[in-house]
């Protein structure tokens, strides 16, 4: 018989249908309902009961479903022989008995840790091993049995576990699909409910092994629920199976992965619960939409590698728009070139220079300027570069403007460029964030790096000295402090000393200097990396105490940080608050969705701008929409958020 061709369903002959969800206590595990996210505890304990307790607090803290445990008799499971002398035979037993005797929790233990979990809103499910263990289990009306992959051909302990009419979840990391077909023909007879377990039983499990489509495969095959049980590093893994269809995840968990045991280094950390919690949920959610959406480093490869409408010569207002003079030139700043025959055959309401881009405001309508202006008594001000400069004075009336170098800008001739020129408003330098081929970071552990990146840094101050007549009041210098890498750094205390030297190093008179709050997942060089410096409050405010200097506060920047790290985006507000003096306001999303258009993210402005009022003096601080690509298509992107800031007091917006 070809079981491939006719594969058992786990409910054929019970139902008649398969078997959609199943019921886990108060809780459901299958098609429709959230992720149910198991963390194991399993032997990480190490037989300490406190250690234990420590744990079911975390997981429950991670916002996780369940914890699990497992409990063995030893004198059940393995022959005397062996437990006398681990040595008689195979190297891995002299490892793993002492452990497994040490780690054995009795009633005593059960008892707290079972309390535990129902104070913390946990589920408590355990791995019984043999048939006493089930018996032991009994008292704590478990709302499932996890089977081990070991035990998944164990008929002797399946026939218990299945007599207490609790549901099953099997792991089948040991097991070929010919097993589980076997394992599938077995619970028919029985008619019990089961949830599977994908699963690869090595520890740590290689990239290469993982085989997520199996779990796709499982599903069909055998017609229940399938879920993940990872002994991956990281949470990438666990993480892709919501996306083929886990309903449940399970993972390993730990106090310290360096800590003694077999378990500890395939295992999340409490900082990675949350994590990893914080990314299935995102992800249920992102999965809940046919909606496409362009992140924001395709966004900006896009402009850069796109094309857009230019005119191939000089049109002259009131001509008519021919293809002769229509062409396609990179960066996609303008409007599409499939918008070619919309533009082609209207009259030019404009002159346009050869080269110049073609905006949406050449086929549509054209809203009046005054729409768009911003009115806000508060001190705002508009991002852009220097090129920018004349048409902000002519057009707008901010407190500032704020363009953000790259490092060709350091050589603009400003003075030649500029001369005889007076802007009615202050200039803010944002530094450029690379430098030739390199991240600017003040933090390089690669001195010679570090030393030339003080160097950037200084020159940017020299400039807004030279520039600052042309402008009103103190020029200021924005500027992350460093800590970027494209790996994460667990402790990062010598990154804080290097940028606390190289700030000592910098000759900041003249201009009043803005240490900005990094990002914690940051886009470089078309791909994701690492801050591991400058992101929490803590961090943020002790530098600026130290150095006598204010903050410019990233609104998503420091969301993402609390995204990650679980910390409550308003104490981070509050923390912030007396040190800053200037605003990125932008929204969020995850922990890499930054400068998000407002309204589009997580962030409440009203509630955000009204704790930095209570707490700081929202008086002194300015402000300006840090919106990623704001400034394409006329400035329409800062100008939407401009608008929709208009509800909230601090800013105090005057109604027309």
């Amino acid at each position: 018989m070809d079981n491939r061709a006719s594969p058992p369903n786990l409910l054929d002959g019970l139902l008649g249908r398969k078997l959609r969800a199943v019921r886990l206590g108060a809780r459901f595990v299958g098609e429709g309902h959230p992720v149910y996210i198991i963390g194991e505890i399993g032997l990480n304990h190490c037989g300490d009961l406190a250690k234990a307790l420590t744990l079911v607090d975390a997981a429950a803290e991670a916002g996780m479903d369940a914890v699990k445990l497992q409990k063995r008799t030893l004198k059940n499971i393995y022959r005397q022989d062996l437990l006398d002398d681990p040595n008689s035979q195979e190297e891995s037993f002299r490892y793993l008995i002492p452990i497994l005797k040490e780690a054995e929790f009795g009633r005593a233990e059960y008892d707290r840790i079972h309390a535990r979990c129902r104070e913390r809103g946990l589920d408590f499910i355990c791995t019984p091993f043999d048939e006493e263990a089930v018996d032991f289990l009994a008292p704590y009306d478990l709302p499932a049995f996890k089977i081990a992959s070991a035990d998944m051909d164990n008929l002797i302990l399946l026939e218990k576990v299945i007599g207490t009419r609790k549901p099953l979840i099997i792991s089948t990391g040991m097991a070929t699909l010919e097993e589980i077909d076997r394992l599938g023909e077995f619970l028919q007879r029985w008619e019990a409910e089961c949830i599977l377990l994908h699963s690869v039983s090595a520890y740590p499990t290689p990239a290469s092994d993982h085989q997520l489509t199996l779990i796709r495969t499982l599903h069909e095959r055998y017609g229940v629920p399938v879920g993940l049980s990872s002994h991956e590093l990281g949470l990438e893994v666990s993480v892709a199976a919501v996306a083929v269809g886990a309903g449940m995840i399970e993972r390993h968990i730990t106090l310290d992965r360096r800590a003694e045991g077999p378990d500890h280094t395939s295992s999340l950390e409490p900082a990675e619960m949350r994590e990893l919690v914080r990314r299935v949920r995102f992800l249920e959610e992102a999965m809940g939409t046919d909606q496409k959406k362009i992140s924001r480093i395709v966004t900006r490869n896009r402009e850069t590698l796109a094309k857009s409408l230019v005119a191939a010569r000089d049109i002259r207002r009131g001509e008519p728009i021919a293809r002769s003079m229509v062409a396609a030139k990179g960066p996609g700043k303008g409007l599409s070139p499939a918008r070619l025959y919309d533009l082609i055959g209207k009259t030019a309401r404009r002159d346009v220079k050869r080269d110049d881009y073609f905006l949406e405001s050449d086929i549509e309508e054209q809203l009046a300027i005054n729409a768009y202006v911003p009115r806000f008594d508060s001190a705002w001000g508009l991002k852009g570069r220097f090129h920018d400069l004349d048409t902000y004075a002519a057009r707008y009336q901010p407190a500032f403007v704020e363009p953000h170098l790259n490092d060709k800008d350091l050589d603009y001739p400003f003075e030649e460029i500029h001369a005889g020129r007076r802007y009615p408003f202050g200039i803010y330098l944002h530094y450029p964030t690379y430098w030739h081929r390199s991240v600017v970071n003040l933090a390089s552990e690669n001195e010679a790096e570090r030393t030339e990146h003080i160097g950037v840094i200084q020159r940017v101050i020299d400039l807004a000295r030279r520039i600052a007549p042309f402008f009103t009041g103190t020029p200021r210098v924005v500027v992350h402090m460093g800590g970027m890498d494209i790996r994460p750094v667990a402790d990062n205390r010598h990154l804080l000393a290097l940028a606390y030297d190289s700030m000592r190093r910098i000759d900041r008179r003249g201009v009043i200097f803005l240490a900005e709050n990094n990002p914690p997942r940051p886009w470089y060089f078309s791909g994701q990396w690492y801050d591991n410096a400058f992101c929490s409050a803590e961090e943020m405010v002790a530098f600026c105490r130290e150095f006598d200097t204010p903050m410019c506060f990233d609104f998503s920047h420091a969301k993402l940080h609390c995204n990650i790290t679980g910390r409550d985006f308003r104490d981070y507000v509050r923390a912030v608050a007396p040190v800053t003096r200037h605003l990125h306001i932008c929204d969020a999303y995850g922990i890499d969705g930054e400068g998000m258009q407002i309204g589009e993210g997580e962030i409440n402005m009203r509630e955000t701008c009204r704790l930095l009022a209570e707490h700081g003096d929202f008086s002194q601080m300015t402000w300006t929409p840090e919106i990623w690509q704001g400034h394409n298509h006329d400035y329409r992107g800062f100008m939407i958020g401009f608008s929709r800031l208009h509800d909230v007091p601090e800013l105090r917006h005057r109604a027309e």
